[in-house]
């Protein structure tokens, strides 16, 4: 029952419609105006007890009520007034309190301790507030240490000395607790920061070699040179879903997204079977390359792999939904420059004769075969069957004779 009543109080002023950034302050303050009016109403109980004069009793219950109204504030949602109330009242009995009951009482040592809280009370938007209360604090803590010439035992001389003894012990503890308990918050919110700091770094990390390979995420986070480097072994694949523009006036952009997703989101998983790099796709087209980033010594027979499985998953798609979907895919080996340009959206890319000739090799394939330059049937010839399909005039290239990869030997 006791934690319920201190949750619900301590959460004074949070409601739907509270911003995230304003939640952890407000609790914060909360829990620190409960803590004071406890230590108000036990020193109204002791006051009673040692008797002390009506006006140090009437100057406690008055710094209980003005703290109290805190709350009010909360619930009103003057967050900014409530925070700057309470600074400005707690400074003012404070000081009041050293002046009444002498130096040698150590009620200043929670002017400091106010100073630390009104770091943790404000957020960012409003240091310039923050900053003026730590001012008028610091001012308040100088005037009553140095500048009123306060006697030790101040302006109450007739207090009697038990009770002084026990202000000034319990002012003492309580500055001890007071460090305990904010130190504990310190090292609560820079663990939760360094926390959150490391998800977020592993989110963003994650979402960066998503887009990018993970060598080039790895240099890009260590540099923002320009990044261009030159592969002189690699194999390109093109391949594009046959009668696509088609299909696309038949189905609603719901179902043709759907159909994309499935089919590249299985294209995706195969390139990381086969260790290629996907580069993107285009509309229907899909882009993947091995030897890039990571050079490798068997790039054609990766990208031939890659091909012959893609085949797998259009032929399984269509028995699954009843569709006769083909796909056409071209494969050219030689060398490209690849590299990330740009500084937004950027992406990794390929360029260079290769990649054009790839494209041709796909554009000018036929529906359901892979088809091959004589460079890449040179590298596939000892362990991949192909048949020769002939000449081909090829755009921009003239003729070249071509070949069609079947399977594995």
């Amino acid at each position: 029952m006791l934690k319920r009543c201190w949750n619900h109080l301590i959460g004074i002023g949070i409601d739907s419609q509270t911003p995230a950034s304003e939640t952890r302050q407000i609790v914060f303050l909360n829990a620190v105006v409960l803590l004071v009016l406890i230590l108000v109403g036990q020193n109204i109980v002791f006051g009673l007890i040692y008797n002390v004069p009506l006006a140090l009793l009437l100057l406690f219950m008055a710094h209980g009520l003005c703290i109290g109204i805190v709350l009010l504030w909360k619930k009103l949602r003057l967050y900014l007034l409530a925070r700057v109330w309470f600074a400005v009242a707690a400074t003012i009995f404070l000081s009041s309190y050293q002046v009444l009951m002498g130096t040698e009482s150590r009620w200043d040592v929670f002017l400091v301790v106010c100073v630390f809280l009104q770091c943790l009370m404000f957020p960012a938007t409003q240091r310039r507030w923050m900053v003026a209360v730590m001012i008028f604090t610091g001012i308040c803590f100088f005037a009553v240490d140095f500048a009123l010439n306060v006697p030790p035992k101040g302006f109450m001389q007739n207090l009697s000395a038990s009770y002084w003894d026990m202000e000034k012990a319990g002012n003492l503890v309580g500055f001890l607790f007071c460090g305990i308990a904010m130190g504990s918050v310190a090292f609560q919110v820079i663990n939760r920061a360094e926390r959150n700091l490391a998800i977020e770094r592993d989110r963003s990390d994650r979402l960066l070699t998503n887009i990018l390979p993970v060598p080039i995420a790895e240099r890009l986070k260590q540099s923002h040179d320009l990044i261009a480097d030159d592969f002189a072994e690699t194999t390109v694949l093109f391949a594009d879903i046959v009668g696509f523009t088609r299909y696309t006036e038949t189905v609603s952009p719901k179902q043709l997204i759907s159909l994309l997703n499935s089919v590249f989101t299985k294209f995706d998983d195969l390139s990381q079977k086969h260790r290629a790099e996907k580069i993107k796709t285009i509309g229907d087209a899909y882009m993947a390359v091995a030897g890039v980033p990571i050079q490798s010594s068997n790039h054609a027979e990766q990208m031939a792999a890659l091909a012959l499985d893609m085949q797998q998953v259009i032929a399984r798609h269509n028995r699954d939904t009843g569709q006769s979907l083909q796909i056409r895919i071209g494969l050219h080996s030689g060398p490209v420059v690849a590299g990330v340009i740009g500084k937004q959206k950027f992406a990794y890319d390929l360029w260079g004769d290769t990649v054009n000739t790839a494209a041709r090799m796909e554009a000018h394939g036929i529906p359901g075969e892979i088809q091959v330059t004589p460079e890449t049937q040179a590298l596939l010839e000892p362990n991949y069957h192909l048949e020769e399909r002939g000449w081909v005039d090829i755009k921009s290239k003239g003729f070249i004779k071509v070949f069609l990869l079947k399977g594995m030997r």
